[in-house]
């Protein structure tokens, strides 16, 4: 019966390494979609600031009136909301092979010269003259 016991002794050991390796993914994958929902939620929240900005600026421009403090709080607000997109956004790509459009963050193949959502140039380099 040696000879089982050494065999049984092997499967259990894979079936250890092979469950820690699942573990380890599926631990991956949950952090990974705790971070997606958080994007999705910072993305409808600058989409709603983006309406209210809209709105501020029409109300100016239809009513002669100066809200330009307003519309400055309300543009460093989106600026923050979109810093703090770019870095769950970089989190998330540091964990994947893909990038994040710029433009609409959706997900793209990393050496992508265009996004598939919405068409824009991706990694366009800036020469000098």
């Amino acid at each position: 019966m040696g000879k089982f016991d050494g065999i049984l002794d092997d499967v259990i050991v894979n079936a250890k390494a092979a469950a820690s390796v699942v573990s380890k993914k599926a631990s991956d994958v949950y952090d990974n979609s705790k971070q997606k929902i958080a994007a999705a939620e910072i993305r409808a929240e600058i989409n709603s600031k983006l309406k209210e900005l809209g709105a501020l600026t029409y109300k100016s421009v239809v009513h002669s009136i100066d809200l330009s403090d307003k519309i400055k709080e309300k543009t460093d607000e989106i600026t923050e909301l979109k810093e703090n997109l770019d870095l769950i956004n970089n989190s998330i790509s540091d964990s994947k092979n893909i990038s994040y459009c710029p433009e609409c963050g959706s997900d793209i193949p990393e050496n992508s010269k265009f996004c598939n959502n919405c068409g824009a140039k991706l990694g366009e380099e800036k020469t000098e003259f």
